[in-house]
């Protein structure tokens, strides 16, 4: 078995995972299984996610959403591909849930819009080409859904329910949470390895609560391949004393910084993260993804599960 350790920004780790690997030598480099798309223009699959949420503080809010997500190649080229992530209706099975105007509002506001991500030719997710396009399109939807809202409730209430809607409704943070879920399901891209190698990354991470990245530890191992499929786990942990500076500088940001004496009897924040992944080597997509965000503080426990499924693979 073969074990790497190394430092990458930025959560781009694949190609510091070839270099590292690199002194394996060719003979164990030609064993070799890279995760990356075989995708071809004009390309079309389904997609369903499925969010489990649990809090230990609101078990009531507890259950799972479910999203299908239809995915088309827009263009494959040297430089990458273009692709249109399209999220449509989110069910829950909890109807408690469901009738929370705020959280149905945050999982319906991007029903329907088009998401045009572009990935490198690795196949790791860079970026969107249409956030110009999108964010006033989700700015005029969340408009009207705070009207709707804000009607059903006394005059003096309503500007603090805007206010606060707006934060968690903004379109930076809609984007954010489908470029998040396409993240995951590219997230191992351009990543080599055989069966049985594992390599770990301190990386740079998006923070769960917003602001400032985090520093992180991930960890990556190729579990099993076959000539059809490759299995992957993964693992990462976050620095408790950066989660910390982090929470500590947005609750500056809202004008509510926390007393010195009262930060210094917090407990820490662990959060890690554990991830499956069940890769078809003939599509060049995934078959599975399960992550799981277990969030500990103090005896506060919380778990953040996004589960995609491939429903629908491209015809060829």
């Amino acid at each position: 078995m073969r074990r790497a350790t190394t430092t990458a920004r930025g959560g781009r780790f694949a190609a510091c995972l070839a270099a590292v690997l690199s002194i394996a030598g060719s003979q164990a480099l030609a064993q070799d299984v890279t995760i990356g798309p075989q995708l071809r223009e004009g390309d079309q699959f389904r997609l369903e996610m499925v969010r489990l949420r649990e809090n230990s503080q609101q078990p009531q809010q507890n259950g799972r959403s479910r999203t299908l997500v239809n995915v088309a190649v827009i263009s494959v080229t040297a430089d990458g591909v273009l692709l249109d992530w399209a999220p449509g209706d989110t069910t829950f099975d909890n109807q408690q849930v469901a009738q929370n105007p705020l959280l149905a509002a945050a999982v319906q506001a991007a029903s329907g819009l088009k998401f045009r991500l572009t990935l490198n030719p690795d196949g790791e997710l860079t970026g969107m080409a249409n956030q110009a396009e999108v964010a006033p399109k989700l700015q005029a939807i969340v408009d009207t859904m705070l009207q709707g809202l804000a009607a059903n409730l006394p005059a003096e209430q309503r500007q603090g329910l805007i206010t606060f809607a707006s934060q968690i409704l903004s379109p930076e943070l809609l984007i954010a949470s489908a470029v998040r879920e396409a993240s995951i399901y590219f997230g191992l891209n351009g990543v080599s390895l055989a069966a049985g190698d594992e390599a770990e990354f301190e990386i740079e991470q998006a923070s769960p609560f917003g602001g400032a990245a985090i520093p992180a530890t991930f960890r990556v191992r190729m579990d099993s391949a076959t000539a059809d499929s490759a299995s992957l786990t993964t693992a990462v942990t976050y620095d408790s004393a950066a989660l910390w500076r982090v929470t500590e500088s947005l609750a500056k940001q809202a004008g509510k910084p926390i007393p010195p004496d009262e930060l210094a009897r917090m407990p820490p924040i662990d959060i890690r993260d554990q991830g499956t992944y069940l890769f078809d080597r003939t599509l060049g997509l995934m078959r599975e993804v399960i992550v799981n965000r277990h969030i500990a503080v103090g005896g506060v426990r919380r778990l953040d599960g996004w589960e995609i499924r491939l429903l629908e693979g491209p015809r060829r």
